[in-house]
């Protein structure tokens, strides 16, 4: 399909990303964004050597190439803004809402090759959950995703209209994707698939493929060089030292992936009603009916024990609802597939397909910016089954503005939690950091950079804290052990719930990471967050 570009829906698309964002740009430093922050300032400090500093991440200070996972890309970016503009909340936020509009426009520019209902297409990426919320992180999802939809725009564009210069730019952005989070390599194969399929003069196109490869491959050598080791495949490694603890099977990760893929990528299913009606709802129905059977028949979930205290129906209802949206979106690919049957159809599963099968089996964890990448795609997927069914613009707009407002509450409520590790720094710090002995705390994320800036330590898990030192405890953290003993409660801080949680081990709700829970998000009016503070007694 040639495309035709709207200037005035591309400025729309733009401005649906970026307008939405404005209000969390003062969200604290939250999850991983230190690591690219700690990243970003060793940059500036020494540029060729990105990976030369260490830090506490895993409970045990270690080198960076130890527990950094991502290529550097993003923290370069970072480092950049940093210059002109600090490490201020404020001002990293504002550079991030570059990626996000790019991610956006390119979507637009990509669907308008797929579909007739580009400006749909875009508009539902902005109104998915794995979007708004990723898109007020500083990690490197996003701009990541902004590089791989503008490579294939550049990439197919160069196969059909036969242009080296598109092919060029297609193949650099392919490197840039990787070098910005590593699952931007799989893009080589896609496309290079894609170009497979177009025939004769498609095979002509696979040398520029050498681009991307010869930047990974400097890459390579360069980290094995500096560090002894090749970072990228020393993530690899790390990827699968985490699978192999892994105790939940590929059938239960398989589950699990389309919940996460129901909730977090809803706006293309909430659309599936509004084109096709209510006999839409009937497999979903029947999916959700079946899940629930499933569900009280297994008991359990990985960790969650779905009847235990503070689990239940309502639990498991949430589960079986988005595992049937999940399940309905795996329908809207066969749908796509049956009717069209042309090369776009392919790509569009290969795509949905990899990233699928990446996120249970290859990434350590099931969370909802690995299913990112897929976001574009299902949301074309959406508009290709909307454009058959002649649906009008009206009818678009309602799940799509629903899936807005959830997706919008979803990045509140995480916005809260990073707020309370923010805050909750600041406050325990004032009262009881004192110049004659040091103050200690457990848990990683947003809360250790605070922590740290203010002057705390993380907690010593080789026992050199003196008597009559503190040691801070976040209740809603990773990397927390229980305390000997001879360590006593002196003070707890009590967080207000928010109605809908997207991390929080207490209610089952793993945003990023199912390791916290099977659920994405868990609507729970009542899930304990706090901190407490102990003193070592004197022995």
């Amino acid at each position: 399909m040639k495309t035709t570009i709207n200037y005035k829906h591309l400025a729309i698309v733009a401005a649906a990303a970026v307008l939405p964002l404005l209000p969390f740009l003062d969200k604290a430093f939250h999850i991983d964004d230190p690591l690219f922050l700690w990243t970003a300032k060793q940059i500036l400090a020494e540029p060729h050597d990105f990976l030369g500093f260490s830090a506490n991440w895993f409970d045990y200070h270690s080198p960076a190439t130890v527990f950094i996972t991502n290529p550097p890309l993003a923290s370069y970016y970072q480092a950049l803004v940093s210059l002109f503009a600090g490490f201020s909340e404020r001002a990293l936020h504002f550079a991030f809402l570059l990626p996000a509009a790019l991610t956006t426009t390119g979507t637009y520019v990509l669907a308008s090759r797929f579909t007739t209902k580009p400006l749909g297409a875009a508009l539902a990426v902005v109104a998915m959950p794995a979007f708004m919320v990723s898109s007020t992180m500083l990690m490197c999802d996003v701009m990541m995703l902004s590089f791989w939809v503008w490579a294939m725009v550049f990439w197919i564009g160069g196969v059909d209209e036969k242009r080296p210069a598109y092919l060029a730019a297609g193949a650099f952005l392919i490197g840039a994707a990787a070098l910005t989070k590593y699952f931007g390599v799989s893009l080589v194969l896609l496309l290079g698939a894609y170009s497979i399929l177009k025939g004769r003069a498609g095979l002509k196109t696979l040398p520029y493929l050498l681009i991307p490869v010869a930047l990974l491959a400097g890459y390579h050598f360069y980290t094995e060089y500096m560090y002894g080791r090749s970072h990228l495949l020393g993530t690899t490694s790390f990827a699968v030292q985490m699978e192999s603890r892994e105790e939940t099977g590929l059938f239960i990760k398989t589950f699990i992936g389309w919940v996460f893929a129901g909730g977090c990528l809803i706006s293309a299913f909430l659309i599936m009603p509004f084109i096709w009606g209510l006999r839409a709802l009937i497999p979903a129905v029947l999916a959700a009916a079946l899940s629930a059977i499933f569900l009280y028949w297994r008991g359990r979930i990985g960790d969650i024990y779905l009847f235990g205290p503070g689990f239940g129906w309502g639990y498991v209802a949430q589960l079986s609802a988005l595992s049937a949206a999940g399940l309905s979106l795996a329908g809207l690919v066969v749908y796509d597939i049956a009717k069209r049957r042309d090369v776009q159809s392919v790509l569009l599963a290969m795509w949905i397909a990899g990233t699928f099968v990446f996120a249970i089996r290859l990434n350590w964890t099931i969370n909802a910016k690995i299913l990112l990448p897929m976001a574009p795609a299902f949301a074309i997927l959406a508009m290709r089954a909307a454009e058959g069914a002649n649906a009008s613009k009206l009818r678009l707009c309602i799940p799509v503005a629903l899936s807005f407002l959830l997706s919008f509450t979803l990045a509140w409520s995480d916005y809260a939690h990073a707020e309370s590790a923010r805050s909750r720094a600041f406050e325990i710090s004032k009262k009881y950091a004192d110049a004659q002995r040091t103050l200690w705390f457990q848990g990683h994320w947003g809360f250790q950079y605070y922590m740290e800036g203010l002057g705390a330590k993380p907690y010593d898990f080789e026992g050199r804290i003196r008597p009559g030192e503190m040691v801070v405890v976040p209740h809603n953290n990773t990397g927390k052990r229980r305390l000997p003993e001879t360590y006593y409660l002196i003070d707890e801080i009590r967080v207000k719930p928010v109605l809908i949680n997207v991390m929080n081990l207490t209610c089952g709700a793993g945003f990023y990471s199912s390791l916290w829970g099977p659920l994405p998000f868990v609507i729970h009016p009542d899930c304990a967050e706090g901190y407490r503070v102990y003193m070592k007694a004197a022995p």
